[in-house]
Parts: structure tokens; sequence; C-alpha cells
């Protein structure tokens, strides 16, 4: 079973008509992975490894959270450190950091709320 790492309450302020998009950013060598957005409706994207996703305008991701959900691998034996950046339209939102002798194959979730500008 791997560690679960939570990232509870974080807050995003955004336009009503801004388009949001949701970034993964893999920092250290040799992770690998997959990242689930959970949105409001029925549109829910997936990430393979690093990369972005429009998840919708600003006034359609209020109301409930929006929870991403990343089961990350690295399989370099000489890397000691996972480290991801995630980012909503190109502001750091977290960065998320574990030793892999804490460990290797974590999962990652993410809790965000869109609030009104």
């Amino acid at each position: 079973m791997s560690k679960t790492y939570r990232y509870r309450d974080l807050l995003f302020p955004v336009a009503d008509n801004t388009d949001v998009y949701f970034t993964v950013e893999f920092i250290s060598d040799g992770n690998s992975g997959q990242t689930l957005i959970n949105v409001p409706g029925s549109l829910d994207p997936e990430i393979e490894n690093s990369g972005a996703a429009f998840i919708g305008k600003g006034k359609d991701l209020r109301g409930e959270p929006t929870i991403c959900v990343s089961t990350i691998a690295n399989l370099v034996p000489e890397e000691d450190e996972i480290r991801i950046r995630y980012k909503i339209n190109g502001i750091q939102l977290v960065e998320h950091s574990n030793a892999k002798s804490e460990e290797k194959n974590p999962t990652i979730i993410l809790f965000v709320n869109f609030t009104a500008l």
C-alpha cells in the first residue's frame, strides 16, 4: 500500500470567464505517473506524466472542490527524491516532495476550491 499525501483547502481565485488549465510538472528524474482530475460536471481530464489539461471555465469550477489524484512511480535507483509541481494557469499551486526512502510510489491528492476574483 502506498503512502498518501493530501493537500487540503487549497484556494485559487479565478474570473468567471477565464479558461482554467491544470499542469503537472515532474521535477525529479525518473518520475512517471497518472493524474486524474475530478471537476464539477462530466469533464474529468487525465494527465499522463508531465502535462497540462483544460479543466473548465472559472464559473463552472465553483461550488464543490476539484479533486486531483496523482499516482506516481520513480524507477531510477540513483534518484533519492520525488518532486512534482502542480500549477493552475501557470501559477504554482503546490510543490510536493518526498524522499524515496519514505515512499517510492506515492499517491498525491489535492483539494482545490476555485473562488471568484
